[in-house]
């Protein structure tokens, strides 16, 4: 099955239609809750699809932001649309893909606490937490393998139209930071001396946190 044809599927599901979706392959959704008081929030929803039995699981770890933008990043006739991020995870056991997610969703809205918080000891608590909950996301990931970004696209949920994205930058940084941050805490796993491993999967955290905070807030 090709990535296009997989993407589509998901898509459709997306949509609320029923496809079949090749198990090795999730999503994960992006979509626009409320906004609260001096910010806004966003979730990001990881569907874990069983193709043999048409169920879904989704795990959507919410991301408090200090400002909801003008939506700058999305497609100019299109601000209703949702992002699509595509990550290839054959490396992590199916029955172990929800909670591998709700690791690395985990792991990520702690960062984005921490950002906000003025309480320089509560941010640091807060870091090292997420720094637990990523070790445990790599922890899930087969020795040897990997979990890699295949790509990003706008959805329209109204119309079903899919979007390129104009204004790629900060959805690449998301992607690409959130790779090298696994692939860095699957050394710390591995590894004798975990702790440079985990400094630098943190540093890639937090541009990746930094950029879904650029998508959100811009």
């Amino acid at each position: 099955m090709s990535a296009g044809t997989t993407l589509r599927r998901t898509l459709r599901l997306a949509a609320g239609l029923v496809a079949a979706l090749a198990l090795a392959l999730s999503t994960v959704l992006l979509v626009q809750a409320p906004a609260q008081a001096g910010g806004g929030t966003f979730s990001y929803c990881f569907f874990v699809i069983d193709e043999e039995t048409g169920t879904v699981e989704r795990v959507c770890p919410e991301w408090e932001v200090p400002v909801e933008g003008p939506r700058k990043w999305w497609p100019k006739d299109c601000w209703v649309c949702l992002g699509l991020f595509d990550f290839e995870d054959y490396a992590v056991n199916p029955a172990e893909r929800v909670s591998f997610y709700e690791q690395l969703g985990q792991g990520q809205a702690l960062l984005a606490q921490a950002d906000l918080t003025k309480d320089e000891k509560l941010a640091e608590q807060l870091r090292s937490e997420a720094a637990a909950a990523f070790y445990s996301a790599a922890k899930l990931i087969d020795k040897g393998g990997a979990v890699s970004y295949k790509g990003f696209s706008w959805f329209d949920p109204q119309s079903g139209k899919v979007y390129g994205d104009p204004q790629p930058e900060p959805n690449l940084e998301f992607g690409y930071s959130v790779e090298a941050g696994l692939a860095y805490m699957q050394q710390a796993v591995l590894g004798p001396q975990p702790q440079p491993w985990i400094e630098s999967a943190m540093k890639e955290f937090e541009q990746a946190n930094a950029a879904i905070e650029a998508i959100a807030a811009g």
